[in-house]
């Protein structure tokens, strides 16, 4: 049976939660408190990436040790990050169009191409880059994890290979119409950050011993991170964490990282421990996926509805009322999925 880290899953549930107050915020950039957790928040989207590598390795670091065994993964971990994503596309778009009075699209446009792009992750909407991400770093995994037990040679060139891309990309500007091919190559570091903790935390040392690699690991992200946000002061560089992100350089990254180690350290501290907490984080985080399509067509509701009822122009309304509708429609989709008759697979 699976060992659950509470840490990390108390991460990812507030991962996806800051995930929604950011969305939220990005359309009330109007006080300069809006303007600080919708910037300072986006570390988030590095939390969700370490999650990811975290879990995977905590299950599959010695299993996908053979070719038939890696496809028959990447097969099961594709159709579980492409189809919620095709299903939110298609409900996204018939709600559009069916109820325009009710749904704007948000960002969404009305062509075959574009809708075809937006389904084969080649471009359309800019809301399909994070899905793309977790398929690029499913297919670098099983690449990763057996050159960490059979061949660290190649690792460690890879390894000088996107630091240096890396490099680049945090003191020169790339084109942002290319970053979905390139951003795997920064995000592939977090990949192999949440690796190394993984195994570590594997290793069944004591309670000490894992706060202190979250404290050790943060401590030298943070202290990267401000060597560079210094270096960008005067030099007329942006210091908002949204310009640094598509795609990402050291500095979005080493603030990422720190405030990931950070928040971990503080998620392991026996207050989170309480039976009804756990039962919240645990499905916020095991549903964190599902959650995070659903919040965007409700955001999408919420915010045409804003337009005509000032009521609804209060964040702090939007993200109680967007979250609570996630919540109640994820656990509907899961009830009603286990009662449809299952397919032999």
């Amino acid at each position: 049976m699976r060992k659950r880290f509470d840490e990390v899953d108390l991460l990812r549930a507030f991962g996806i939660l800051g995930v929604i107050i950011v969305h939220i915020l990005t359309y009330h950039l109007t006080s300069p408190i809006y303007i600080f957790f919708w910037n300072y928040l986006q570390f988030v989207v590095v939390a969700f990436v370490f999650c990811s590598g975290f879990v995977l390795s905590s299950i599959y670091q010695n299993s996908l040790d053979t070719i038939s065994k890696t496809l028959l993964w990447y097969k099961k971990r594709f159709i579980r990050l492409i189809f919620p994503f095709w299903i939110y596309l298609l409900v996204h778009y018939s709600l559009w169009i069916l109820f325009p009075q009710f749904f704007q699209g948000l960002g969404l446009i009305k062509t075959p191409l574009y809708f075809f792009q937006s389904a084969i992750f080649i471009g359309g909407t800019n809301f399909n880059w994070l899905p793309l991400l977790f398929l690029q770093l499913t297919f670098l995994f099983p690449i990763f994890t057996n050159l960490i037990s059979k061949n660290k040679k190649i690792l460690a060139v890879y390894i000088i290979f996107a630091i240096i891309v890396t490099a680049i990309f945090t003191f020169l500007t790339f084109p942002y119409s290319y970053y979905r091919l390139a951003m795997f190559i920064p995000w592939s570091l977090v990949l192999l950050v949440a690796i190394f903790v993984a195994v570590q935390v594997k290793k069944e040392k004591p309670k000490f011993s894992i706060d202190k690699v979250y404290l050790i690991l943060g401590i030298v992200f943070f202290a990267q991170f401000i060597s560079l946000y210094i270096s960008n002061l005067g030099t007329g560089r942006s210091l908002n964490f949204y310009d640094h992100k598509y795609p990402p350089d050291f500095y979005y990254l080493f603030f990422g990282l720190a405030l990931t180690c950070f928040v971990l350290i503080i998620a392991r501290l026996k207050f989170w421990q309480n039976p009804t907490l756990k039962k919240v984080y645990f499905y916020i985080s095991n549903n964190s996926y599902q959650i995070f399509f659903t919040h965007y067509i409700l955001l999408d509701l919420i915010l045409t509805l804003s337009r005509k009822n000032a009521f609804l122009q209060n964040p702090v309304l939007e993200f109680v009322i967007i979250l609570s509708l996630s919540l109640i429609l994820t656990f509907i989709f899961n009830q009603r999925s286990k009662i449809l008759p299952k397919k032999n697979v």
